[in-house]
């Protein structure tokens, strides 16, 4: 097994093994880690982000707000990575730092990058309409409204950014997004989807 014994420690090895018990988290980041050494580089994320169809200037943006975001708690070390490098094994870190698993989010994730099945429906109850199979960009919007914790605006800031590009990732035609593309992005298998690569797991 993969996952970290508790939050506060890496996971073992690179964070990522093939056909391992990995979370849902290090599933979701593994697939920009392109030559599987546990290390994803800015030059990863933008590969990863233009393979997943997102335009030139959101993938800028994206592989900014990533790696200046959360490299620093996701490298594991005081001085700060120059690359801005991020380590697979250290993504769910958020006791001391903000990372990966920031405040004023869904709490889908759990503090070791589980995924939590039952507050991911709890999210859906509570934001969509019946039978809570989908939900729109203005449902989403006031799920990061009710998510907010006060005094965070890093935690603001990244649950906005995470659902608009969530959202933008899906682009549902008829305006929503589909309970189970949504269950996707957490454990990352929709990359392999829309990019056609051979999925790690």
């Amino acid at each position: 097994m993969v996952a970290p014994k508790n939050a506060t420690v890496p996971a073992p090895g690179t964070g990522f093994t093939p056909g391992q018990k990995n979370t849902a988290l290090q599933s979701h980041v593994a697939f920009f880690d392109r030559d599987d050494d546990g290390i994803i580089w800015p030059s990863d994320t933008f590969i990863g982000m233009r393979e997943v169809k997102f335009n030139l200037f959101w993938t800028i943006v994206a592989v900014l707000v990533i790696h200046i975001g959360f490299s620093y708690a996701a490298w594991g070390s005081w001085i700060p990575d120059p690359f801005f490098r991020l380590k697979i094994n250290r993504m769910h870190r958020a006791s001391e730092l903000p990372c990966a698993k920031h405040g004023s989010d869904s709490e889908s994730y759990t503090t070791t990058g589980e995924f939590d099945e039952n507050r991911f429906d709890t999210v859906f109850n509570m934001y969509s309409k019946p039978p809570h199979e989908q939900l729109s960009f203005t449902e989403g919007v006031r799920m990061i409204h009710g998510n907010m914790n006060p005094f965070d605006p890093f935690g603001w800031f990244a649950a906005a950014f995470e659902w608009w590009a969530t959202y933008y990732l899906i682009w549902p035609e008829d305006g929503y997004m589909k309970k189970s593309d949504v269950r996707a992005v957490y454990n990352g298998s929709i990359f392999y989807h829309i990019s056609g690569r051979e999925p790690k797991y």
